[in-house]
Protein backbone atom coordinates (compact mmCIF):
# COMPACT_ATOMS: atom_id res chain seq x y z
CA UNK A 1 0.00 0.00 0.00
CA UNK A 2 1.66 3.70 -1.05
CA UNK A 3 0.80 5.74 1.90
CA UNK A 4 2.65 9.23 0.15
CA UNK A 5 -1.01 10.41 -0.61
CA UNK A 6 -1.72 11.05 3.17
CA UNK A 7 0.05 13.69 4.77
CA UNK A 8 1.32 13.14 8.17
CA UNK A 9 -0.26 14.52 11.38
CA UNK A 10 -2.53 16.32 9.59
CA UNK A 11 -5.12 14.23 7.95
CA UNK A 12 -7.84 12.18 9.75
CA UNK A 13 -7.70 8.79 7.95
CA UNK A 14 -10.08 5.49 8.33
CA UNK A 15 -7.45 2.74 8.36
CA UNK A 16 -8.92 -0.93 7.58
CA UNK A 17 -7.26 -3.63 8.17
CA UNK A 18 -9.96 -5.78 7.74
CA UNK A 19 -13.75 -6.59 6.92
CA UNK A 20 -15.34 -3.41 5.13
CA UNK A 21 -17.14 -2.97 8.68
CA UNK A 22 -14.08 -3.13 10.74
CA UNK A 23 -11.46 -0.02 10.94
CA UNK A 24 -9.66 2.21 12.82
CA UNK A 25 -9.96 6.22 13.20
CA UNK A 26 -6.20 7.75 13.14
CA UNK A 27 -3.83 10.46 11.87
CA UNK A 28 -0.55 8.82 10.56
CA UNK A 29 2.91 9.71 12.62
CA UNK A 30 5.03 8.46 10.96
CA UNK A 31 5.81 5.66 7.82
CA UNK A 32 7.49 3.52 5.99
CA UNK A 33 6.56 1.33 3.16
CA UNK A 34 6.37 -1.54 5.50
CA UNK A 35 4.57 -0.41 7.90
CA UNK A 36 2.51 2.86 9.69
CA UNK A 37 2.32 4.45 13.16
CA UNK A 38 -0.60 6.12 13.93
CA UNK A 39 -2.86 7.84 16.77
CA UNK A 40 -5.84 6.38 17.04
CA UNK A 41 -8.79 8.04 18.47
CA UNK A 42 -12.23 5.75 19.64
CA UNK A 43 -15.87 6.96 18.75
CA UNK A 44 -15.78 10.05 20.90
CA UNK A 45 -12.67 11.08 19.32
CA UNK A 46 -10.75 11.14 22.14
CA UNK A 47 -6.96 9.61 22.58
CA UNK A 48 -7.52 5.37 21.63
CA UNK A 49 -3.35 5.11 21.83
CA UNK A 50 -0.79 4.79 18.84
CA UNK A 51 -1.31 1.85 16.51
CA UNK A 52 1.50 -0.01 14.26
CA UNK A 53 -0.27 -1.86 11.52
CA UNK A 54 2.38 -3.25 8.77
CA UNK A 55 1.33 -2.41 5.10
CA UNK A 56 0.71 -6.04 4.14
CA UNK A 57 -2.61 -6.01 6.83
CA UNK A 58 -4.02 -2.94 5.45
CA UNK A 59 -7.20 -3.15 2.97
CA UNK A 60 -7.95 -0.01 2.50
CA UNK A 61 -7.43 3.89 3.75
CA UNK A 62 -10.02 6.36 2.91
CA UNK A 63 -10.14 10.36 3.74
CA UNK A 64 -12.86 12.50 3.69
CA UNK A 65 -15.82 10.97 4.46
CA UNK A 66 -18.56 11.77 5.93
CA UNK A 67 -17.88 10.04 9.39
CA UNK A 68 -14.44 11.68 9.30
CA UNK A 69 -16.04 14.99 9.03
CA UNK A 70 -17.96 14.41 12.30
CA UNK A 71 -15.08 12.91 13.75
CA UNK A 72 -12.92 16.03 13.56
CA UNK A 73 -15.45 17.96 14.65
CA UNK A 74 -15.35 15.79 17.71
CA UNK A 75 -11.58 16.56 18.27
CA UNK A 76 -12.25 19.66 17.34
CA UNK A 77 -14.62 19.42 20.58
CA UNK A 78 -12.46 17.63 23.10
CA UNK A 79 -10.08 20.89 22.11
CA UNK A 80 -12.50 23.42 23.31
CA UNK A 81 -13.75 21.77 26.24
CA UNK A 82 -12.67 21.60 30.02
CA UNK A 83 -14.49 18.82 32.23
CA UNK A 84 -17.32 20.39 33.61
CA UNK A 85 -17.93 20.16 37.22
CA UNK A 86 -21.02 17.28 38.02
CA UNK A 87 -23.99 19.48 38.63
CA UNK A 88 -27.85 18.43 39.00
CA UNK A 89 -29.75 21.47 36.98
CA UNK A 90 -33.02 20.53 39.52
CA UNK A 91 -33.97 21.61 42.36
CA UNK A 92 -36.02 18.30 43.00
CA UNK A 93 -36.64 15.07 41.09
CA UNK A 94 -37.64 16.11 38.11
CA UNK A 95 -40.96 13.97 36.65
CA UNK A 96 -40.41 13.69 32.38
CA UNK A 97 -42.16 16.64 31.41
CA UNK A 98 -39.72 18.41 33.62
CA UNK A 99 -36.69 16.63 31.65
CA UNK A 100 -38.45 17.33 28.26
CA UNK A 101 -38.79 20.84 29.35
CA UNK A 102 -35.14 21.05 30.27
CA UNK A 103 -34.06 19.77 27.07
CA UNK A 104 -36.21 21.40 24.47
CA UNK A 105 -35.83 24.82 26.70
CA UNK A 106 -31.84 24.78 26.47
CA UNK A 107 -31.61 22.56 22.99
CA UNK A 108 -30.40 18.79 24.33
CA UNK A 109 -30.14 16.08 22.40
CA UNK A 110 -31.86 13.30 24.12
CA UNK A 111 -31.71 9.63 24.10
CA UNK A 112 -35.08 7.74 24.68
CA UNK A 113 -36.11 3.82 25.05
CA UNK A 114 -39.85 2.88 24.27
CA UNK A 115 -42.02 0.04 25.06
CA UNK A 116 -43.62 0.77 22.14
CA UNK A 117 -40.18 0.32 20.35
CA UNK A 118 -37.47 -1.68 22.42
CA UNK A 119 -34.90 -2.64 20.36
CA UNK A 120 -34.80 0.89 19.08
CA UNK A 121 -33.01 3.81 20.42
CA UNK A 122 -34.18 7.06 19.15
CA UNK A 123 -31.74 10.37 19.86
CA UNK A 124 -32.52 13.99 18.77
CA UNK A 125 -33.92 17.39 19.63
CA UNK A 126 -37.36 17.68 21.57
CA UNK A 127 -39.09 19.82 18.80
CA UNK A 128 -42.91 19.73 20.98
CA UNK A 129 -44.01 17.75 23.76
CA UNK A 130 -47.62 17.95 25.30
CA UNK A 131 -49.42 15.51 28.13
CA UNK A 132 -49.67 12.52 25.82
CA UNK A 133 -47.06 12.80 22.42
CA UNK A 134 -42.94 13.94 22.09
CA UNK A 135 -42.21 14.56 18.60
CA UNK A 136 -38.20 14.22 18.59
CA UNK A 137 -36.11 15.44 15.37
CA UNK A 138 -33.52 12.19 14.93
CA UNK A 139 -30.28 12.72 14.39
CA UNK A 140 -28.28 10.02 12.82
CA UNK A 141 -25.30 9.14 14.85
CA UNK A 142 -23.52 8.58 12.00
CA UNK A 143 -23.63 11.60 9.98
CA UNK A 144 -24.78 14.03 12.96
CA UNK A 145 -27.50 14.87 10.73
CA UNK A 146 -31.39 15.38 11.07
CA UNK A 147 -33.09 12.35 9.39
CA UNK A 148 -36.82 12.32 10.58
CA UNK A 149 -39.52 13.66 12.73
CA UNK A 150 -40.57 10.52 15.25
CA UNK A 151 -43.92 11.17 17.29
CA UNK A 152 -43.95 9.25 20.63
CA UNK A 153 -46.11 8.15 23.33
CA UNK A 154 -44.71 9.90 26.27
CA UNK A 155 -46.12 6.93 28.77
CA UNK A 156 -44.04 4.84 25.96
CA UNK A 157 -40.99 6.42 27.37
CA UNK A 158 -39.26 4.19 30.22
CA UNK A 159 -35.80 6.17 29.60
CA UNK A 160 -34.21 9.23 29.01
CA UNK A 161 -30.99 10.04 28.71
CA UNK A 162 -29.66 14.17 28.51
CA UNK A 163 -26.06 15.66 28.71
CA UNK A 164 -24.67 12.72 28.43
CA UNK A 165 -20.92 12.90 26.53
CA UNK A 166 -22.23 10.69 23.37
CA UNK A 167 -25.42 13.62 23.48
CA UNK A 168 -22.84 16.45 23.81
CA UNK A 169 -20.58 15.70 20.60
CA UNK A 170 -23.49 14.71 18.56
CA UNK A 171 -24.87 18.05 19.31
CA UNK A 172 -21.92 20.29 18.55
CA UNK A 173 -21.34 17.81 15.48
CA UNK A 174 -24.48 18.62 14.14
CA UNK A 175 -24.76 22.76 15.28
CA UNK A 176 -21.44 22.83 13.18
CA UNK A 177 -23.12 20.09 9.98
CA UNK A 178 -26.70 21.90 9.77
CA UNK A 179 -25.49 25.51 9.55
Amino acid sequence: MNFDTYKIKDELLEIYSGSEETFCVGKILSKNRDSILFRSYDAQGKNDGLHFIKSSNISEIKSNTQYLRKMQLYLAYWREQEDAPLTNPFKKHPALSGLLAYAMENKKIITVFCSSKPDELLTGYVETYDNKKIKLNCVDMETACIYETATLLKEDIFYLEVDSLDNELLKYANEKIER
